[in-house]
């Protein structure tokens, strides 16, 4: 299911940048997790955009 198709374009760029980073790069991941909680915490992001992100994210920085 593609769950992103209503997300804003700042959470698709999000996005993007957590798969080009890839699962190598974890200080870039934690910088970006914090990017995007500060534009969350500032409503640049809805809670709905910054949960797929932060779950992305998670999956990324901890693989199993």
């Amino acid at each position: 299911m593609n769950y992103e198709k209503d997300f804003s374009q700042k959470a698709i760029t999000y996005i993007g940048k957590v798969k080009v980073i890839g699962k190598d790069n974890r200080e870039e991941l934690d910088k970006l997790s914090l990017e995007a909680y500060a534009d969350y915490r500032n409503g640049k992001l809805s809670e709905k955009e910054y949960g797929h992100i932060h779950a992305l994210l998670m999956e990324y920085r901890y693989p199993r």
